[in-house]
């Protein structure tokens, strides 16, 4: 057995708590029955399993490596000999054993009241809520793991923050896959999807991408626990999500505005796609100024398969999005599409300066709070100008900061590539600055 979560099982799975879970769940459930239909033991089973796995559970999920953290023990456990998969387990699971425990047991109850409608909607019920469960805890784990890399999580605020994360996640899920298509603000869905102009079941679907998407967030999960342990992380594994994001996300062409084709409608839910992930990961990753000169030196030499192979994950993502909004203007270029091919160019310029600016305050601030004066900066480029000139009456204007139409068509892409160019330049010129200094 894993050594890690075994010994977790021991602290967490006493006699006692063991006992007391079961009585008040069961208790709980003897009430719902006796209460002439308000509630049902299933109903109830579905609030405690939210209550238990899914906060209770992102709690212990967030804090299990943090606690570590604060109590001066991680150091010690980062030198044993565990590797890096049997560290996620045993954290991941470990930490929320008991709430598993008291989960699988509403989790019981549930499938005996969903089974009277049907065994499929039964199975599809449980998998929903198993996942929604796993996707909450290990997305809060991440988040802890990423903040303990940025010298974060000694506060009990910043735990909270992670655990949010986690609800955010339960809540994204809740929203778009709940198989009953009952809960608060579920998108509204037929019974049937188009996805790469083929007819599928709703239900199936989304059994399947939350399957999917559980896995590719215990991969992300495991990948953050390698570099936590001062583990190198190839680039393949992100490129293999990003390969699948666009490959899932372009599916959904029908959702693109009706005026493009099917080809058009696709790459613009692709470049969506990738130019969301380069903002995330940008924010997210650290930014190093000696991890940037090193990159920015190979690719002077040539050394392109040393630096491809050390690119980071919002660079890789920015790659993606710059390719495939080529292959568009392209494509705007041919079909004589003037306004498209201009509003894509201003759109991928301003997603480049977007970038210079996140990794700019990185390299001014050094210190703790970088990200959230980039997200301030980005504020103010995105509403709060566009606000004061548009109050102005200076809609020309508009186009410094959003990618606006304008006359000539040119004007808005040319200014986001200067902004682009011009943020860079300081960006290249602070990260130099940073060896002299050092």
């Amino acid at each position: 057995m894993n050594p890690e979560f075994e010994r977790n099982a021991w602290l967490e799975l006493t006699p006692l708590r063991l006992v007391v879970l079961a009585a008040v769940l069961a208790l709980a459930f003897f009430a719902a029955a006796l209460s002439n239909g308000f509630f049902t033991p299933g109903s109830v089973a579905r609030l405690m399993f939210l209550a238990i796995v899914v906060v209770w559970g992102t709690y212990n999920a967030a804090r299990s490596v943090v606690g570590e953290i604060r109590d001066r023990t991680w150091d010690s456990q980062r030198l044993s000999s565990l590797g890096a998969g049997t560290m996620m387990w045993g954290k991941l699971f470990g930490s929320t054993v008991f709430n598993w425990a008291g989960g699988l047991i509403c989790l019981a109850v549930i499938a005996a009241e969903s089974i009277n409608t049907g065994i499929a909607g039964a199975f599809a019920e449980v998998v929903y809520y198993l996942a929604m469960g796993v996707i909450a805890q290990a997305f809060s784990l991440s988040a802890s793991l990423i903040g303990a890399r940025r010298r974060q999580g000694r506060t009990g605020f910043e735990v909270f923050l992670y655990q949010l994360a986690g609800l955010l996640a339960a809540i994204a899920v809740a929203v778009i896959a709940d198989p009953t298509g009952s809960s608060i603000g579920t998108f509204p869905r037929t019974d049937t999807l188009r996805w790469w102009n083929q007819t599928v079941p709703t239900s199936a679907f989304l059994l399947a991408s939350l399957a999917v998407f559980t896995g590719w967030m215990l991969t992300g999960c495991y990948r953050q626990m390698r570099l936590e342990l001062k583990l190198s992380n190839g680039p393949w594994v992100w490129l293999g999500f990003l390969i699948f994001m666009i490959g899932y996300a372009a599916g959904f062409d029908a959702f693109a505005p009706l005026h493009f084709d099917d080809i058009t409608g696709r790459l613009m839910l692709a470049a969506l796609v990738c130019a969301g992930l380069a903002y995330i990961t940008a924010v997210l990753e650290p930014k190093s100024a000696v991890q940037l000169r090193w990159l920015g030196g190979e690719f002077a030499r040539f050394h392109l398969g040393a630096a491809f192979g050390h690119l980071q994950c919002w660079m890789m993502s920015f790659l993606g999005a710059a390719i495939i909004a080529g292959a568009l203007m392209l494509r705007f270029g041919l079909a004589h599409q003037g306004p498209e091919l201009a509003t894509t160019g201003a759109v991928l310029g301003f997603v480049t300066r977007d970038l210079g600016i996140i990794v700019l305050m990185a390299m001014l601030t050094r210190r703790r709070g970088s990200d959230l004066l980039a997200l301030a900066v980005l504020l103010v480029a995105y509403w709060l100008m566009p606000s004061i000139l548009h109050s102005l009456q200076y809609y020309g204007g508009q186009a410094l900061f959003l990618p606006n139409r304008t006359d000539p068509l040119w004007m808005s892409p040319a200014a986001s590539w200067l902004e682009a160019v011009a943020v860079w330049a300081i960006a290249a010129t602070q990260i130099s600055l940073s060896k002299r200094k050092s």
